[in-house]
């Protein structure tokens, strides 16, 4: 079974792959040669293409040339070389290959190399494509050049070059990950030397790995070297990182005091070439090393939340315990008087999967069937607590979502996009519809896009100027029109058509009123009885339908967790304050303070 990281990296090279158009032509067939880390997920990140597209690729992977055989058209060999072997057996393989591809018509043949280790240099701080090979005179590596060269007027070729991978423990590589985590945790111990601050090393992800390869592939020219490998950064920087990721785990930090260098020294390759040709690296060498780091621990999930905890400033467990309060007060309400609701979206999956918060999620959203909703909303005039603040569209203040909220009145959250708006924005519980709709398809479509065309005329109006991107000449055609009518008014419009089938004898409900993509009408008995659901610390209810509903949502497999780089906060908010909300070392009476203006 496939670790967290490798699904993360084959699926962070799908989605490059895909969304920089590198994808082969139809029906390639794709060799892959050689025995590494580096063809066991070109494999498997070729096969998830050939599941998420049409194009269907057909692969072979062994771990040399002998296993070659088809004569089929549209052929491209990705052959890995490890040129830190010395091993002659190496290149007359390399020379099979070769001669056997140059035999098939419009083949490509793409020599992925390892490079053997740099030498440290301080003249230079990272080494060009010929600057190597002029370096390499003595070496494998020329007679690897040698071979390909032979080749070049016979055969499209093209070579990749590679120092160092962050996963491979091999003793060879200059910074070697694997070594550091395991004498951390064996040893708790993480040895630090001054003279690693001057020791200038760079490694790949094996997703950035198998980008280049693919862009190389489209992008790079016949007869051409490309170097591949990630940023610049020194063995202090690796050793601290993994130090600060893992402190909290009894890992403890020893500085020795050797000498320090007159210079730094570089251990490094210069993708300046391979940058030429629109490679880009997909993450950061913080993200790129958290990712690696999660490869080599067991707890890996802490790891993760950490870093999602540090995007909200260390006030996620703040947010959750005054969400988790909330819903206990709405679940109180609905339950005193008789009102039927349901967890919804990613809290009903929370709630399913976890039992309680999604690990990376801020937020939590219920949801009602329409005859439930508008008893709830009388209900809370005169039952909600007093610290909270029920909004919805009708109340004329500034509110114009396509779904109600109920928030924490001191307190502050927004994205950029709320930021602009004169409204209470603060930590909030979301409560959305399931509106009924027509049981016809075509009448179904139509009342869809009619609330999709409302939504957008009202965005406009609502943000006041023109949108960005291809919708800039049409909004800004519109704006002065739209101008003529208030936000309340187009509020009142929407609402009627959202509530068009309200009273008719349907048995199917359109998605919440959200900005996700259309995903299909769902039948209203999903939603008609509810079960009882433990969410963290408070009991609540999740629609008897909730598989069905959830596998909709989300997929199939949605008790699958996603990659690592997709476990992220839901909100890219803008500004978070949870004023008297934390919690202080001395009982003192705060000023509750009122976010319009926050006079003293």
């Amino acid at each position: 079974m496939l670790s967290a990281y490798s699904k993360n990296e084959i699926f962070m090279s799908c989605e490059y792959i895909k969304s920089h158009s590198l994808l082969p032509k139809k029906g390639t067939v794709i060799n892959i040669i050689g025995n590494s880390i580096l063809c066991d997920y070109i494999n498997a990140t070729i096969n998830t293409l050939n599941n998420e597209t049409e194009y269907g690729y057909t692969t072979y992977q062994s771990e040399n040339s002998d296993a070659l055989s088809s004569t089929v058209s549209k052929q491209c060999f990705l052959y890995y070389f490890d040129a830190r072997k010395q091993d002659s057996y190496q290149l007359i393989d390399l020379a099979k290959a070769l001669e056997y591809a140059s035999k098939i018509k419009n083949s490509q043949f793409i020599a992925m190399v390892m490079i053997p280790p740099l030498c440290k240099r301080e003249d230079v701080m990272a080494l060009s494509e010929m600057e190597l090979s002029k370096i390499s005179a003595d070496t494998i590596l020329k007679n690897v050049e040698d071979t390909l060269s032979g080749y070049c007027n016979r055969l499209s070729i093209r070579e990749v070059r590679f120092d160092n991978f962050l996963i491979d423990n091999s003793d060879d590589n200059a910074l070697n990950l694997s070594t550091i985590v395991n004498d951390a945790i064996q040893n708790n111990l993480i040895c630090v030397n001054n003279s690693d601050a001057f020791d200038i090393v760079s490694a790949s992800s094996i997703s950035d790995a198998i980008n280049a390869i693919f862009t190389v592939m489209s992008n790079g020219k016949d007869a051409n070297i490309y170097n591949m490998s990630g940023e610049p950064l020194s063995l202090f920087d690796v050793k601290t990182f993994v130090y600060k990721t893992l402190c909290d785990k009894g890992v403890k930090l020893n500085i020795n005091s050797d000498n320090i260098p007159k210079k730094k020294s570089y251990r490094v390759l210069d993708t300046g070439k391979l940058s030429s040709i629109s490679y880009t690296p997909m993450c950061d060498n913080e993200t790129r090393l958290l990712y690696a780091l999660s490869y080599f621990t067991d707890d890996k999930q802490s790891i993760i939340e950490d870093k999602i905890n540090k995007a909200y400033s260390g006030k996620l467990s703040y947010i959750r315990e005054m969400e988790l309060e909330l819903l206990h007060e709405v679940d109180k309400i609905c339950r005193r008087n008789g009102i039927q609701y349901f967890l919804s979206g990613g809290t009903m999956l929370g709630a399913v999967r976890h039992k309680g918060f999604i690990p990376w999620d801020d937020d939590i959203d219920i949801a009602m069937l329409r005859e439930d909703f508008e008893e709830f909303k009388e209900v809370c005039k005169n039952e909600l607590p007093k610290k909270y603040q029920y909004q919805t569209f009708s109340n004329k203040d500034g509110y114009h979502y396509f779904f109600d909220k109920i928030t924490i009145k001191d307190t502050y959250f927004s994205t950029k996009y709320s930021d602009e708006f004169d409204m209470l924005k603060g930590i909030s519980m979301d409560i959305f519809v399931f509106d009924k709709t027509s049981d016809k398809e075509f009448s179904q479509k139509l009342h869809f896009k009619t609330l999709m065309t409302l939504r957008l005329l009202m965005n406009v109006r609502w943000i006041n100027r023109a949108r960005k991107g291809k919708s800039y000449m049409l909004s800004k055609l519109l704006l002065p029109l739209l101008r003529l009518f208030s936000m309340d008014t187009f509020s009142k419009i929407y609402d009627k058509v959202l509530r068009k089938y309200e009273k008719r004898n349907t048995h199917t409900v359109l998605p919440p009123a959200t900005d996700h993509k259309w995903r299909g009408v769902m039948p209203k008995k999903w939603f008609e009885e509810v079960s009882d659901a433990q969410f963290e610390n408070v009991s609540s209810y999740i629609p008897k339908g909730y598989d069905e509903y959830l596998k909709q949502w989300y997929c199939e497999d949605y008790m699958e967790l996603l990659p690592l780089s997709m476990r992220v906060g839901s909100h890219d908010f803008y500004r978070l304050d949870i004023g008297n909300e934390i919690k202080s070392s001395e009982e003192s009476k705060v000023k509750h303070y009122n976010y319009k203006g926050e006079l003293l």
